[in-house]
């Protein structure tokens, strides 16, 4: 009897222990699961160059898959991609048949799946990913989308004017960027992506509208036609 308490008390002591640097996320919130790609300032990676199984192409196939899987949104631009969950509980269902709400497992899940369908359709070295997750409010959905998405475009603006030899780029203020951009050739060609593309239920939506309210799917054709996107250097030679 007094073994049986001993094993309940340290079961007790360690699963708190486990538990207490595993928060849990809020079925009634949106979940947010953000992924960044491991070591891409050092690895020789074409973040957005326009090739068949690409890592652009792979980031749209793979965003495409699991906002149809999941009828969740995405939100990608250059080495970076978040998933925006609303229906928590049913994510959380298709992922864990435990149904556990707690952030080590959902990350570790996800994450997974993610790097295994990412890397059978991306041509090129593997990608591993950091995956962090958590909750914001229901009425924060669009600010979070305008967030992430201004931050897209400060990191693709300075990628391109340090491809056209600027190098303190990240240092320039957006709105004198986006000014010098338009004395590079090759702007014109980036602009459908700078704000980040953002999938909903496996169709890619115009971000720009969408912060605004409104859903407008792009056509699968216009889509391809604007696909002639810019070579990028890898991120190693350009910082």
């Amino acid at each position: 009897m007094e073994e049986k308490n001993l094993d309940k008390k340290w079961f007790n002591y360690f699963s708190n222990m486990r538990n207490k640097y595993n928060m849990r996320v809020s079925a009634n919130n949106i979940l947010i699961i953000f992924l960044d790609a491991k070591d891409s300032t050092l690895n020789n990676r074409f973040l957005l160059k326009d090739r068949k199984a690409g890592f652009f192409e792979s980031m749209g196939l793979t965003a495409r898959y699991f906002t149809n899987k999941y009828n969740c949104l995405s939100l990608w631009g250059t080495d970076e991609i978040s998933f925006i969950i609303e229906d928590t509980d049913y994510f959380i269902s298709s992922i864990n048949n435990e149904k556990n709400f707690r952030t080590h497992d959902i990350v570790s899940i996800f994450s997974q799946y993610f790097f295994e369908y990412f890397n059978s359709v991306y041509n090129g070295e593997t990608v591993y990913w950091h995956c962090k997750c958590f909750n914001i409010s229901k009425e924060k959905l669009q600010s979070y989308i305008k967030f992430k998405s201004k931050g897209i475009l400060k990191g693709v603006t300075s990628i391109f004017l340090k491809q056209n030899g600027i190098k303190n780029a990240y240092g320039i203020k957006l709105e004198e960027k986006l000014k010098m951009c338009e004395d590079y050739e090759g702007y014109d060609s980036i602009r459908e992506y700078q704000d980040g593309c953002l999938y909903y239920n496996g169709d890619r939506i115009d971000v720009k509208e969408y912060i605004k309210g409104n859903i407008v799917i792009l056509d699968e054709d216009e889509e391809k036609e604007k696909s002639d996107f810019f070579d990028l250097e890898d991120f190693d030679k350009l910082l």
